[in-house]
Order: C-alpha cells, then sequence, then structure tokens
C-alpha cells in the first residue's frame, strides 16, 4: 500500500534542494520560477509512482543539481566581486554583445567605457541606450580588432569613418574572438537584415587563418553564458591570461614547436594538413559570405591588418629569440599573398594595410596588448576613406556628441548659430559659433526648450517651451545671456514661432475646449508694428511650421492624409497651394532671396531634403539617404544649408552647401 505521507515528505525535500525561491533569488524570473516548480512537482511525481526504478538515481541527479543551485546562488550573493561579467548572448553558431552593457574594462595600457544598445551594438557612453537602427549603409565585420573594446567609441575607426562620410549609417559588428565562420553565421542570420551596400570584412594576420571551423554551441557554453559559479571556474582554464604567456603578451599565430607552427602560424611556409584544412575553411567562408552579400544587394571590402612581427623587428625578433624559429621557415608576406589570391579569385576588392601602417612614424598598437590603439585606428580610418575614393555629398558633422541637437537657426549677421539639445533628459537651448566649436548653454531646467530663433534685433531668443507630448507648450522669449525669460504666448498655447524680420511673427496657435482636448492648430501672423494680429488658417484642419519672407507665409497643413505646403500672400490675401503629392512635408524654410523653399519630405519611409522653386514649381530631391534630414535652414550668405539629421545610431546637426553653390563649382 502507498504511503502518501512518504511521498509528500520526498516532494518537499526535493523542493527543498531544487528550492523556486532560491531560483528566483539567483536568476531574478518569475516565470523561470515557476516554470521550475511545476516541471519538478510533475517529474517527481513521474518517477515516484510511474517509474519507481529510476527513484535512487532522479534523487541523486535532483541532489547534485540543487547542491549547484544553492552553491550558486551563495557564491553570487556572497561573492559578487569575484563574479566575471558575462558578455555575451550565444547563438547557435555565434556569439554577439548583450544589450545594454555598461561596463568599463581597465588594463595597464587602457580603461574604455564598454556600452551597448538594445540590440547589443556599441555606442558612446553618453548615447541613448534605446536607440535602434534596422538599415545600414556600410557594415563593418571583425574580430576584437573592429570591436575595439582597448579604444574609447569615439576612437574607434568606424567612428573615425563616420566623420568623414557623415551621411552614411555605419555599424560596427565586430565581435571579439570572431572567426570567418562565425562572421558568415552572423551575418546570414542577423546582418543581411541591414540591407547594407557595402560590408567590409576586416581580417588580421594574428589568428584569422587558424582553426577556422563552425563554432557550435553546447550546454557547456550556456551554463558558463548563465552560471556565475561555473564561469569562475572555468575561465581560467578555457581563458589563458596574457601576463602569463611566455613572453607576457599574445604572440598567435607564432609557437615555440614546430608542429603548432607547422599547424597554426600562417607565416610558417611549411603546412600541415591541420593548416591546409583550416586554409581551405578559410576560402570556403569567404566565398560564402562573398555570395550572401551579393545575394543581399551588397558588396564585400576586404581589410587586412598586418601583426606587429611583421611591422617591426623587434617584436619579429623577439619571437624568433624566444621560440628559437628558424627564420629560412618563415614568409612574412605569406597572409597577403594568399588573400590577396582568394580576392582575385572571388572579384573581391581588397584593402591590405600593411603599406600604410609600415609608413607611420608612429606605434599603431599597444606595446602589450596585441590590439590597436587610438592611432591605429585613426590610421585605419584614414586608409578606408583613401581606398574608397568617395563623397559624402559635400555633408559636414557639426556637433561633438549624440546629444540630440535639432533645429539650427542664423543671427542676422550669419555669425550666431542658435539651436536645441539634449541634457538630463529634456530639450536646453545653445548658442555657439557657425561650426558649432564653442557653445554655450542658455538654459538650465527640467522644462523642455525647442525650436529656437533670433528675435528682436537679435537680441533675444525666441522658442517653444512646455510639454509637446499633450500639447501644453507655449512661446516665451530670453535674453541671450539666459537670464531674463518672458512669456510671449497670450492666448491659449504656441510653439514654432518663426521672426520675419522686424515686422512679422508668425507661428502656430491652438485652443483647449471644454471637453479638455485640443483644437488643431492655426496659423497666426502678428505685426509687430502694430500689434495687430491675423490667423491665416482655419481649425477645421491641422497647420504648422510658418516661416515668412517678406509678404510670403509658407506652411504645412493636413487637407487630406499627408501634410502639403501651403503659401499666403499678404498682399493679394490669397492662400495658394504649393505641393500636392502621397506623402508628408515638414520643416519648410525660404532662401535667403525668397526664390526657394527648402523642406523634408517622407517619401520613401524616411525624411529627405528637397527643393521647391517658387518661380517654376520644380522640385529636386537634395538627399537621398538612409537617414532623417529635417530641420533645415539656410546660412544668411546662402552658401550652406544647416540641417538636424539622424544617421542611425548618430544624430545631430550637419551642413551641406546649397545647390546653387555646387552647381558654381561643378560639383
Amino acid at each position: 500500500m502507498r504511503n502518501p505521507h512518504r511521498h509528500i515528505s520526498l516532494l518537499l525535500t526535493v523542493l527543498l534542494l531544487v528550492n523556486p525561491v532560491v531560483i528566483f533569488l539567483r536568476w531574478n524570473s518569475l516565470v523561470l520560477s515557476a516554470l521550475f516548480f511545476v516541471g519538478i512537482v510533475l517529474l517527481t511525481g513521474m518517477v515516484t509512482y510511474g517509474v519507481p526504478n529510476l527513484r535512487v538515481y532522479y534523487f541523486n541527479l535532483v541532489f547534485l543539481v540543487g547542491l549547484f543551485i544553492q552553491a550558486e546562488t551563495v557564491f553570487t550573493f556572497a561573492y559578487s566581486d569575484y563574479i566575471i561579467r558575462d558578455l555575451y548572448d550565444i547563438e547557435r553558431h555565434y556569439y554577439f554583445n548583450k544589450p545594454l552593457l555598461r561596463e568599463r574594462f581597465v588594463d595597464k595600457e587602457y580603461a574604455v567605457d564598454y556600452v551597448t544598445n538594445r540590440q547589443g551594438y556599441r555606442i558612446g557612453a553618453e548615447d541613448d541606450p534605446t536607440a535602434e537602427l534596422e538599415e545600414a549603409d556600410w557594415l563593418f565585420l571583425g574580430d576584437s580588432y573592429t570591436q575595439g573594446a582597448q579604444v574609447d567609441y569615439e576612437d574607434l575607426y568606424t567612428s573615425l569613418l563616420y566623420k568623414n562620410f557623415p551621411d552614411k549609417i555605419i555599424l560596427n559588428a565586430g565581435i571579439s574572438g570572431f572567426g570567418i565562420a562565425d562572421e558568415y553565421h552572423y551575418f546570414v542570420k542577423a546582418g543581411r537584415k541591414l540591407k547594407a551596400k557595402k560590408v567590409f570584412l576586416q581580417i588580421c594576420n594574428f589568428n584569422d587563418f587558424m582553426k577556422v571551423e563552425v563554432r557550435t554551441s553546447n550546454p557547456t557554453d550556456y551554463l558558463m553564458n548563465y552560471s556565475n559559479l561555473y564561469r569562475f571556474l572555468v575561465y581560467p582554464i578555457k581563458f589563458e591570461n596574457p601576463a602569463e604567456l611566455p613572453l607576457g603578451r599574445w604572440t598567435e599565430p607564432f609557437y615555440p614547436g614546430e608542429r603548432q607552427n607547422a599547424d597554426y602560424n600562417v607565416f610558417y611556409k611549411h603546412q600541415s594538413a591541420v593548416k591546409k584544412k583550416d586554409l581551405r575553411n578559410f576560402e570556403l567562408y569567404l566565398s560564402k559570405l562573398n555570395e550572401a552579400v551579393t545575394e543581399s544587394g551588397g558588396e564585400l571590402i576586404v581589410v587586412q591588418l598586418p601583426t606587429k612581427e611583421q611591422l617591426h623587428f623587434r617584436y619579429f625578433e623577439e619571437v624568433v629569440q624566444a621560440f628559437k624559429l628558424d627564420v629560412a621557415k618563415l614568409d612574412m608576406k605569406l597572409p597577403d599573398k594568399f588573400l590577396r589570391s582568394l580576392c582575385e579569385k572571388y572579384k573581391i576588392r581588397h584593402l591590405n594595410l600593411f603599406d600604410e601602417f609600415s609608413a607611420s612614424e608612429q606605434e599603431l598598437y599597444y606595446e602589450f596588448d596585441e590590439h590597436l590603439n587610438a592611432i591605429g585606428h585613426k590610421r585605419v580610418a584614414e586608409a578606408i576613406t583613401g581606398f574608397l575614393k568617395e563623397v559624402s555629398g559635400g555633408v559636414e558633422y557639426l556637433s561633438k556628441a549624440n546629444a540630440g541637437d535639432r533645429y539650427p537657426n542664423f543671427n542676422s549677421d550669419g555669425r550666431l548659430l542658435c539651436y536645441q539639445s539634449i541634457r538630463d533628459g529634456n530639450s536646453e537651448l545653445f548658442l555657439s559659433d557657425t561650426n558649432m566649436e564653442n557653445s554655450v548653454r542658455l538654459t538650465y531646467n527640467r522644462v523642455d526648450e525647442s525650436h529656437p530663433a533670433f528675435y528682436d534685433q537679435d537680441t533675444k531668443l525666441i522658442f517653444t517651451e512646455g510639454d509637446q507630448e499633450v500639447g501644453r507648450t507655449v512661446i516665451s522669449t530670453i535674453e541671450l545671456n539666459g537670464l531674463r525669460r518672458t512669456r510671449r504666448s497670450r492666448n491659449g498655447f504656441g510653439a514654432i514661432a518663426f521672426p520675419g524680420g522686424e515686422k512679422w511673427l508668425t507661428y502656430a496657435q491652438w485652443q483647449e475646449g471644454g471637453d479638455g482636448r485640443m483644437t488643431n492648430p492655426v496659423i497666426r501672423l502678428e505685426n509687430l508694428l502694430t500689434n495687430h494680429e491675423i490667423s491665416l488658417t482655419s481649425a477645421e484642419y491641422e497647420s504648422w511650421r510658418p516661416v515668412c519672407n517678406g509678404d510670403k507665409v509658407v506652411y504645412i497643413s493636413k487637407r487630406g492624409r499627408v501634410f502639403d505646403l501651403y503659401m499666403y500672400d499678404l498682399k493679394e490675401k490669397r492662400e495658394s497651394r504649393l505641393t500636392s503629392s502621397g506623402y508628408d512635408k515638414w520643416d519648410p524654410v525660404f532662401s535667403p532671396d525668397g526664390a526657394t523653399v527648402i523642406y523634408s519630405g517622407k517619401k520613401e519611409g524616411n525624411w529627405d531634403l528637397f527643393s521647391l522653386s517658387l518661380n517654376s514649381g520644380e522640385i529636386r530631391q537634395l538627399t537621398k539617404t538612409k537617414g532623417d534630414e529635417w530641420d533645415a535652414v539656410y546660412s544668411p550668405d546662402g552658401q550652406y544649408v544647416y540641417y538636424g539629421g539622424v544617421y542611425g545610431l548618430r544624430n545631430g546637426i550637419y551642413r551641406m552647401k546649397t545647390p546653387s553653390v555646387l552647381e558654381r563649382a561643378g560639383e
């Protein structure tokens, strides 16, 4: 006869050993804890009543698992200083940065902040980690030399490259330890979704030609990923400490023994069966990656980095003497020749940086660490820029950080710029020179201030302040010293005021109805000389973003399903429609001579800049990128268009030469 009390005691014992509460405390997952509880109850019941012969084995297993979980929890909470942070999420054939990392790597040669966004891509320490991207123009694949965890984010060669091509979305997907098989599987699984037109594959002669094989994650990989205790125990065995290596640094692909060099040293003339297999696999995955990139509509470009031993005799001499190598058995050009031949065979563009690096009089690598220093990353960026021989459309990136700089505007003589920028979680006002080299912050508060423009003979800024999300904003002014602020809205709510010289001020205005709902904004025009105000549009439809030049006011209005441009002639007191197409327009601005209007249009799913001739009605698309361009403004001399932009994980204020200037220059 079965004893229910005994079975209940056994179940309680199992739950004590594999305690769901302990699991919740360790992994902070209520779902995992609940699933574990249900699974243990069902499994214990099945073994106890259904398969009693397995009872002894089952309870021994439960005891070992429970012991491990208890030890894991104790280690995690009592010895947290010894936890080795796990930085990667595991996929089947590769791994990638965990999302929302915020780490600091400290070595005797560097101290670096390492931060990722919610997709796992590296970003600057002050950047918005919630920002994501769906597409890229250029995608960089590589190992730790591209990942660049030894230099600050802004010193990465991909970050430096962006400054030369600021209208490109450039994405760094380098991961420490990646080989060409990992890079291929990452691209097929995730990278190809970015639709990059150029995919750069960084190859280093250091270790990219050895141990070329498909990575298949096994249970111990996942255990190392999720268990702090297991990682602490196994990490010293699995990963060598560079300080304990024979020369106190990594020296791959050079080894002390003949066999190891024949198997793994790509500079070694003798090739064992192991090395031949690696080189065949390298070719296989290079061809597969090239095919995958081509099928995705992109172009593969290989960037090859030399080792320190190729560049500097002292490092070469050090490994030769320490490992007693026969120099006659080495050919320090072998990997260069091998990769060049493969690129020629598969018609892949190949940039070998050996000559570029050899010409440098500065150290491009750290002395002990094998990776590029900041100077090395700069040299890589310069070499790639020269290799591409492309132009970025004359676009310059003026902002100094990803701080949400937007809405640039000039004073009357064109020497001073105002703009908005995110600080401490809200939008603040700034002044700067026209190159944005020297900026002064005007406002310090928890109120959003936006859309600034110079006002009252350039003695003040007029701007929008308040909560834009709920429509509770007003128009205010502030003196250029940031001290005296005056609310200007007198009736209801308002936003985005635009001064038209000393006579006109135009803005959008709306009211709050009795039911708490906001009316549609109308375009208001105020004569600053007489204080007389009129409405140019009706609250029957939504109208925004007015700008004026002389007796003309241009604005956007939604008379159907999209916003189009309209113009009101103050002399004729007549409104005319300037555009009629199936996509939204925004942010119109007059050229200094009043003959052209530049605006943003969402024609292909993102915002590009367009120009409209008021004389001929001709519309020209000025930008055609994967990013967003908006908030355009002419410099008073008509030479440049400044605008706010977002290119992937980058944002800020940019400038480009106006179409007329480019035409005169023949560009």
